[in-house]
């Protein structure tokens, strides 16, 4: 390879050469932005001609008009995701000595108005939901109230075995998640189960003591290699998702994604005072406080009320 060689030749090859070294999910990920938006428009330039100023082109261009239906333009994030792999390639061509190394820094984005509010149930529909769950009890809408009383994700939940489930330490182990991933070069789908995201994601969950007593009612009929929601088989994630919105619709409880219970669970934690936030970014796999802190920090008014009435003693 040399600085002639195509881009669709450098990526191919980075592809091949990383797969090792990532999850199945995150090289699937990758490979479908790079068959659809990286070489659409950089296939056949030479790599040795890509430099910043093409690049800042392809942001605004992909700002403007990327998205692949042609009905405008893509989310600053997911111009990031997309760059992210451009850039990848592009210094594992400068570690083959092919390409000097390009100046990033130099790189803007658009400004980012979107809204990254977090969305959780209130106290109220909480409550609902979980009477809503001891009232219709079975195995899968046991599955939603681990969701809401641990923040795990939808795929950590569907690989939880019950060997995973230690009822004398009343804790959960998080050591694998179950996804579909797309295969963009064989054009088909497949069931995955394998680690979490990240090394933060596996780790050990402590549970009340009160959903351990709604677990034991399925612990003791179940062979250890039992997955919780799913018996010999995982639930694939798309299926749960699929059945907590009938069960919502069903009830008459309000419409929320499944992730909102992880949200609702970090919401609720952080309202307690004595739940600290170390605690709370460990439980729920978070690389480190600060993403906690940036994510959840400003959901709870209620305790930035509590704390700014303090002041009303110096008036």
């Amino acid at each position: 390879m040399t600085d002639k060689s195509q881009f669709k030749t450098l990526v191919n090859q980075w592809l091949k050469e990383k797969s090792p070294m990532i999850t199945p999910s995150t090289h699937a990920n990758f490979t479908l932005i790079a068959e659809n938006h990286l070489i659409p428009h950089f296939g056949k330039m030479q790599i040795g001609k890509i430099d910043e100023a093409e690049i800042q082109k392809y942001i605004l261009y992909l700002h403007a008009s990327g998205r692949l239906d042609q009905k405008g333009g893509l989310t600053v994030k997911t111009v990031r995701d997309i760059i992210l792999v451009l850039r990848l390639a592009m210094e594992y061509a400068y570690k083959q000595k092919v390409i000097p190394l390009l100046n990033w820094e130099l790189i803007e984005y658009p400004k980012d108005n979107s809204s990254h509010r977090v969305i959780s149930l209130n106290k109220d529909d909480e409550q609902k939901l979980i009477q809503c769950i001891y009232m219709h009890m079975n195995r899968k809408s046991t599955g939603i109230l681990i969701a809401l009383f641990t923040g795990l994700r939808i795929g950590e939940l569907c690989g939880l075995q019950m060997k995973d489930i230690s009822l004398s330490d009343k804790t959960i182990s998080v050591n694998k998640t179950v996804q579909r991933i797309y295969d963009k070069k064989r054009k088909q789908s497949y069931v995955h189960i394998g680690p979490p995201k990240s090394t933060s994601s596996e780790r050990i969950i402590p549970i009340p003591s009160l959903l351990v007593n709604v677990i034991k009612k399925y612990y003791t009929d179940n062979p250890n290699d039992y997955y919780l929601t799913g018996k010999r088989k995982p639930t694939e994630p798309r299926t749960y998702r699929q059945y907590f919105t009938r069960f919502l619709k069903r009830y008459d409880m309000p419409k929320i994604c499944f992730h909102e219970l992880r949200h609702t669970f970090a919401v609720r934690a952080i309202e307690i005072s004595d739940f600290d936030i170390k605690s709370l970014s460990e439980i729920l796999g978070h690389k480190n406080v600060s993403f906690t802190l940036n994510v959840y920090g400003k959901a709870n008014m209620q305790q930035k009320i509590k704390c700014m009435n303090f002041l009303n003693e110096l008036l």
